[in-house]
């Protein structure tokens, strides 16, 4: 495979997204394809191992490449992504206005937590509550903690057994990421305000665990829009509001 020098001063883990994507397009890379590795790959690209690694796990939330520690960078079966990754592409090609990023992902979250406790199983209830547990062990680490808090709501989504939205919210890691960069002097509560919203988590799975459908939707609700408002829960973006 070859890639482009990237020459762009900004953003520069989309387009390296951006490049992957048209080589599995054009049939360049195709599943089980592995990756050059890290250091070559970001020689040929222009970019530094830190952009790099951005991109590589973002497509590892699109669900574009496997990450095998020791072994290296897979290119995934791209079924869903057909439909998927040009829209995963698109958002991040444009300026999507936060708004409606919202009311799109509060739409998608609060119907997933409401088939997830319909459908939700054992495997799926065990992991969405050793993500709570990470995130109350992480209360004094804004990264490990927002990391966890990002692991739940994907865990939600996913034990909702519904792909599409599952692939359809896995798109928005590209705004998040960006965000996150992008983010002002952090606000991060290490107690009160921390320890309440991990109560809104551990209430939204506990009504996940007893299949109370309604209410993991009405608190999911709760949860999204208090977040939005409020913009707490971890940490706020300057002028940006709350991301989860």
């Amino acid at each position: 495979m070859q890639f482009e020098k990237i020459t762009k001063p900004h953003r520069t883990y989309q387009e390296v997204l951006k490049q992957i994507n048209n080589l599995i397009i054009d049939g360049k890379l195709c599943p089980g394809d592995r990756l050059m590795g890290e250091r070559e790959m970001a020689v040929e690209l222009g970019v530094s191992r830190t952009t790099l690694r951005e991109a590589l796990r973002t497509m590892e939330f699109l669900g574009w490449v496997e990450i095998k520690p020791g072994d290296g960078t897979f290119i995934r079966d791209a079924q869903l992504n057909e439909v998927i990754s040009p829209l995963a592409l698109a958002l991040s090609a444009e300026s999507t206005r936060m708004e409606e990023l919202w009311e799109t992902r509060i739409t998608l979250e609060v119907e997933c937590a409401g088939l997830a406790a319909l459908r939700a199983s054992e495997k799926d209830l065990e992991q969405i509550s050793r993500a709570i547990c990470e995130m109350e062990s992480q209360l004094k680490n804004l990264d490990a903690y927002a990391k966890a808090d990002m692991q739940f709501h994907f865990l939600v989504t996913h034990a909702s057994q519904n792909s599409m939205m599952s692939r359809l919210l896995q798109t928005f890691v590209v705004h998040i990421v960006e965000l996150i960069k992008k983010a002002g002097p952090l606000r991060f509560s290490h107690d009160i305000g921390g320890l309440r919203t991990i109560q809104e988590h551990i209430s939204i799975y506990d009504a996940i665990a007893t299949h109370d459908a309604e209410q993991a939707r009405t608190l999911m609700r709760r949860h999204l829009e208090d977040s939005r408002n409020e913009g707490t829960e971890g940490f706020r973006p300057a002028n940006e509001g709350k991301l989860f």
